[in-house]
């Protein structure tokens, strides 16, 4: 259930908060995206287009004010990670929120967006602390299990052959289903503000709450997940022939 609209000032000032905790020589929060061209860090106020059928490859970085100053590795929980995986480590410090622009309401209008989140880990570069974050916007569980069914089918139709040993039993056809309705990314197209937020959780390093001013991305219609790889996979057959 979407929560209420947010209020166009509040975000307001928020931003306003941000942009003055991050002038020059005080350490930062942002964000930087992996596209085509390379990274690309993102400006408040300025969409980065991203495709819908992709997980969007973000680093959320802290700029610290000089190269000796200590932080923590950033961390965040993810979906890829081990269940212990912080049984024996500090608990994450990253936290992200997204909300999604209200198409056609007041200017400010925004509902939470729900988003699961990936992580192959992060690193430091000079001044700047780094964690990798993949990020989709889930799309409703019925709408992934169908489209995931029938991706399946498509599979069976180009290899007959492949039918007894994908359908043998009930429970390995569902395991196949549960695999690609799982991998199937829909991000739905619109705009979109996503903020992070660092707490520090050890007392050995740089003490206080980072925030990072939202930054907007713009999620553009590029195809269906499976039909790009059916796409591809009519490409590949259609060179060998």
């Amino acid at each position: 259930m979407s929560k209420p609209a947010v209020p166009a000032l509040v975000l307001g000032l928020v931003g306003a908060i941000c942009a003055a905790a991050q002038k020059p020589g005080t350490p930062y929060l942002y964000f930087r995206l992996n596209t085509p061209r390379g990274m690309q860090t993102l400006e408040p106020g300025r969409p980065a287009q991203v495709p819908n059928n992709k997980a969007i490859a973000l680093e959320v970085c802290i700029r610290a004010t000089n190269v000796e100053d200590q932080f923590e590795q950033p961390q965040i929980r993810a979906l890829n990670q081990h269940p212990e995986y912080f049984a024996n480590r500090p608990p994450p410090n990253i936290t992200l929120t997204l909300h999604r622009v209200l198409p056609g309401g007041r200017p400010g209008s925004m509902e939470d967006m729900p988003f699961r989140v990936n992580s192959s880990g992060g690193g430091k570069d000079l001044a700047v602390y780094f964690v990798n974050v993949d990020l989709d916007m889930l799309e409703e569980r019925t709408v992934r299990l169908q489209r995931a069914e029938q991706f399946i089918g498509w599979m069976l139709a180009q290899s007959p052959d492949a039918r007894s040993h994908l359908l043998a039993t009930t429970a390995g056809k569902q395991r196949l289903v549960e695999h690609f309705e799982e991998s199937y990314i829909n991000n739905p197209p619109g705009d979109y503000e996503i903020t992070a937020r660092y707490t520090p959780t050890t007392a050995e390093n740089w003490k206080g709450t980072l925030v990072s001013a939202p930054a907007r991305l713009r999620v553009v219609n590029a195809g269906d997940f499976f039909d790009v790889i059916k796409a591809q996979q009519a490409a590949k057959v259609g060179k060998v022939r």
